[in-house]
């Protein structure tokens, strides 16, 4: 076998035809030489597959959007590098979930999640890295020993002016957006790098649109 690291690169939350018209360049810019690329949902439009396919060859899962756009695929992944267990998902939970974490997430003005990453390791079981997008916001923490990766998402809503055009909900979701980092309202994708010695994960920082 050989010990060349394998680059995997990460992609979340593209929503391409539903926001962004195409998608960026500066996407491909950066995960130019990955040798596998991953999307983590919300894709909106196979298109998006088929550019980033001209990379590398790309497993992608099922986000909450792309139920809407007729995009039919699986809802989590596990895919093995080197001998390292990735797990890929798109992080949406059910409603009964995603509400209270929300609304709470909009009276602290802070992230709250309510489980999300124990969630998610317990669905994958015994895995060494979990990627997964929907939250438009860049992750990187351990859970009960493994790895839990998102980047953040390509498109980010404060370029849409979302406040102006969802009304209420969205004038919420924008004060929580308020609450995070300038450069964790930044679009991004990210890189893994999968090695003799274990993994990395690495978030990329992409040009505003």
């Amino acid at each position: 076998m050989t010990s060349r690291t394998v680059k995997i690169g990460v992609v979340a939350d593209t929503h391409v035809g539903e926001t962004l018209p195409v998608l960026p360049e500066s996407v491909l810019e950066a995960l130019a030489g990955s040798d596998l690329i991953l999307h983590a949902g919300d894709i909106t439009c196979l298109s998006v597959l088929d550019r980033l396919g001209e990379i590398a060859p790309v497993v992608a899962v099922q986000g909450d959007h792309d139920r809407d756009a007729g995009i039919d695929l699986p809802t989590a992944r596990i895919i093995t590098v080197r001998g390292r267990r990735i797990g890929l998902a798109h992080g949406r939970r059910a409603r009964a979930i995603e509400l209270p974490a929300a609304g709470l997430s909009l009276a602290r003005r802070r992230a709250v999640l309510l489980g999300l990453h124990r969630s998610l390791r317990r669905q994958f079981g015994p895995v060494d890295l979990i990627v997964h997008g929907h939250l438009h916001m860049p992750v990187h923490t351990e859970v009960r020993g493994t790895c839990v990766f998102s980047p953040g998402a390509v498109y980010i809503p404060e370029v849409r002016e979302m406040s102006e055009k969802t009304g209420i909900k969205g004038r919420a979701y924008m004060r929580f957006r308020e609450s995070l980092a300038p450069d964790e309202r930044l679009p991004a994708v990210g890189m893994v790098q999968v090695g003799p010695d274990g993994l990395s994960c690495e978030r990329i920082i992409l040009p505003m649109p």
